[in-house]
């Protein structure tokens, strides 16, 4: 329906404008045309409001409607027309965001960001900076700014180390620019607590006691203890401290910053200081020494705190399911005690403890497991693959893990295998016999074995001389020869094109070789008379093959002739044409005629021209050119010009 109104409405415009144009001064419609194209150009709010400025303006614009009015196929050229305008004006509009990569900044504080813009922006036109968070909600950061850059806010509310971006935003036309990231630091958070990760710890006099701040945020951090220490641009987290109080003291932090300014506080560690505190002896964090290997040194983390007995001496034992203990490590008086397991012990499930002499103390007993060193196996596999194709081979592991790692003997490594038996993806290039190299999980290096093979089917070498891009070329001219290939080359292999000389034996040409196409230089070897058909083709050196033969006329270099011929007899101010013929050479010809007249690259032969001499004239080439260089002219016309 739309498109039979549209075709009606122009066909009544016809016929006003038939009737009217008797009257309508010559100047009338060009003043409606440039009131309506002005603001098609320079004020588009919009691609709705453009398109309907293009269609009042091919209304208004009468001479594009003919008489009798617009067919059904015309009307719809013209929208599409006017669609297609309008579209590209609006394509015209860019906003760019410059790089603010280098930028990091605190909730709260101020950014400035720079833009760049394209096309013809309205003068009233303002520019908005936006924030959008992950989950796609934008808000303005910045007040309307008409150029750059935009000051801009980040909202003190916005949490840090989220994903954000920002976008400028125009409102006349509304255009948006690309989305840039930005990264948020985070605001610190500072945590204090006893190294064993309790409140409290208990010391006898001169003793010292170990602490530590647990810290979030961004790096690095500053922070103040209740005792009035600072510790300054720390990058340790957590961050260990060692206190020595002559009696009990309660340890606060009062204010921890970063860059992004103050934070929050928590914990507090209590430092007990008895002349004669009751000893105590426990096992700390058990879950370090919840798996061990044989002959592996490892520490075992335990606290003795009060007054020990002098000689008092500490030992870790260890026992078997049947109940009885025995000692692992020998008597150490210092408190941080490393053993190892013997290889006499089996893998399985054990129960660990420390023991001290003076006075005789057990601590609570932790369970552990002696794992076996890996064992990996390397599966018998034969794979079958096509090039460039992607296989998999199958390792099996056994103790010690996970996680596991395996290093093939291509080179190809995973780590942190959390499963057996695991796939581990391998790429030949050419057919590959695999083994290990190296694999083993919690205990190092352990036992591996076997092997595997991969062939790799490749396809015959071959030389695809594909469509050459002109089959008539001059001789010194550089032609350029797309080509592709199939199958693997040697290392050292060299393609060279070839083409027939005038013995018919195939000659090498200088040769430019790109990932797709060969650039030679047609030499004097390739010249003849006039024209002459070649064979051409590619050849490579290693593996020795040959691409198909094709056909290229090669034409001898300055050789093109321009014959120029007529006879006539003319009144004076008539006019007549004289013909040119050429041959030889390789079009578009140029040339230049005595008169002065000259023709820049035609493709017609024979070429008429018109002249309209004054006087009786001959007319002679001065200057034949074409494709092949410069050639020679011949011949005359003789124009008589009567009175």
């Amino acid at each position: 329906m739309l498109r039979f109104l549209f075709i009606f409405f122009f066909t009544g415009l016809a016929c006003i404008q038939h009737v009217s144009g008797q009257r309508t001064t010559p100047k009338k419609p060009a003043v409606k045309q440039s009131a309506v194209s002005k603001p098609a150009v320079q004020k588009v709010p919009a691609p709705a409001v453009i398109q309907d400025t293009l269609i009042k303006k091919a209304e208004l614009d009468t001479t594009a409607v003919p008489e009798g009015g617009l067919t059904e196929k015309e009307a719809d050229e013209l929208a599409e027309k006017a669609a297609k305008t309008a579209k590209d004006t609006i394509d015209a509009y860019k906003i760019k965001i410059e790089d603010i990569s280098y930028l990091s900044v605190c909730p709260g504080t101020t950014v400035h960001i720079p833009f760049t813009t394209e096309g013809p922006f309205d003068d009233e036109n303002t520019y908005i900076a936006h924030l959008i968070d992950a989950s796609g909600k934008s808000i303005a950061i910045s007040l309307p700014g008409k150029k750059s850059p935009l000051k801009a806010v980040i909202p003190s509310y916005k949490i840090g180390g989220e994903v954000y971006h920002l976008q400028v935003v125009s409102n006349i036309s509304v255009i948006k620019s690309q989305l840039v990231p930005i990264r948020l630091l985070q605001t610190p958070v500072a945590r204090i607590e006893v190294i064993d990760g309790t409140q409290a710890a208990r010391i006898m006099p001169g003793q010292e006691a170990h602490l530590k701040v647990n810290l979030s945020g961004t790096a690095p951090w500053s922070f103040q203890l209740s005792d009035s220490s600072n510790v300054l641009n720390t990058m340790s987290n957590p961050h260990y401290l060692i206190v020595k109080p002559t009696q009990i003291k309660a340890y606060k932090i009062m204010g921890v910053s970063n860059a992004c300014g103050s934070g929050t506080m928590s914990g507090e560690a209590i430092v007990n200081v008895d002349n004669n505190p009751e000893p105590k002896l426990e096992l700390k964090e058990t879950d370090k020494i919840a798996r061990v290997c044989n002959n592996i040194p490892f520490q075992v983390p335990f606290s003795a705190t009060g007054k020990f007995n002098k000689g008092n001496r500490f030992v870790v034992q260890i026992a078997d399911r049947t109940g009885a203990f025995k000692n692992l490590s020998t008597p150490d008086s210092s408190g941080y005690i490393s053993t190892q397991i013997p290889e006499t012990y089996k893998p399985g499930e054990y129960r660990l403890r420390v023991t001290s002499s003076a006075p005789y103390l057990v601590s609570q007993v932790a369970k552990v497991t002696i794992v076996s060193p890996t064992t990996t196996i390397l599966q018998k596999d034969s794979l079958f693959l096509n090039e460039d194709q992607t296989g998999e081979l199958t390792v099996a592991f056994n103790g010690g893990g996970p996680p596991w790692f395996v290093l093939l003997s291509d080179g190809t490594y995973e780590n942190n295998i959390q499963e057996s038996p695991y796939k581990v993806k391998v790429k030949p290039y050419y057919d590959t016999n695999y083994q290990i190299t190296s694999a083993g999980g919690l205990c190092g290096v352990g036992k591996f074995s076997g092997r595997a093979k991969v062939a790799v089917k490749t396809p015959p070498v071959a030389i695809i001389l594909e469509k050459l891009s002109q089959n008539m070329v001059c001789s010194g001219a550089t032609l350029e020869i797309p080509y592709k290939t199939v199958g693997r080359y040697n290392p050292g292999n060299k393609f060279v094109v070839q083409v027939t000389d005038k013995n018919g034996r195939f000659v090498d040409l200088p040769t430019t070789i790109t990932p797709t196409t060969m650039n030679v230089k047609l030499t004097s070897a390739t010249s003849s008379d006039t024209i002459r058909t070649h064979k051409i083709r590619i050849i490579s050196s290693s593996p020795a093959v040959s691409s198909a033969v094709e056909e290229i006329d090669i034409i001898a270099p300055n050789k093109a002739v321009g014959e120029v011929s007529g006879k006539g007899i003319i009144t004076a101010g008539r006019s007549t044409r004289i013909q040119l013929k050429f041959k030889n050479g390789l079009p578009p010809w140029s040339f230049t005629l005595s008169d002065g007249t000259a023709i820049n690259g035609t493709f017609l032969n024979p070429y008429l021209i018109s002249v309209t001499p004054g006087a009786t004239t001959e007319y002679k080439l001065t200057s034949v050119k074409s494709g092949c260089g410069t050639g020679t002219g011949k011949g005359s016309a003789i124009i008589t010009v009567e009175n």
